[in-house]
């Protein structure tokens, strides 16, 4: 059966090659979906595939990290995509969640303190 989890870790996330670890194990599970940085201390996989081939997935997600390194680690099922294979993705950051409107009236006001 078809499932899909979106996995969300807070914590000390960055600089220890996880998202290369997932996409290898996505790999060897036949797991579809994304990794990704969302902001700092914070990372969000989507992962797709049979559903004992997600619970080792998760596992193996947990036994990556250190008890001291993560604050919060929460599984969420969602409904099935469409995934053509596991990715990498860009990080998120700050800068990306603003938008257009928004950077207009940032720069109106920059243009006002002038």
């Amino acid at each position: 059966m078809l499932k899909c989890s979106q996995i969300k870790i807070y914590g000390q996330v960055q600089g220890g090659g996880f998202r290369s670890a997932a996409m290898g194990a996505a790999y060897r599970l036949r797991i579809k979906g994304f990794v990704r940085y969302d902001e700092e201390n914070s990372l969000t996989m989507e992962a797709q595939g049979e559903q004992a081939d997600i619970v080792q997935f998760v596992d193996n997600c947990r036994e990556w990290f250190t008890a001291g390194s993560i604050q919060d680690f929460t599984v969420t099922d969602k409904e099935p995509g469409d995934y053509p294979d596991f990715t990498i993705r860009r990080n998120i950051s700050a800068e990306d969640k603003i938008t257009n409107k928004q950077r207009w009236m940032l720069k109106i006001k920059e243009i006002l303190r002038q």
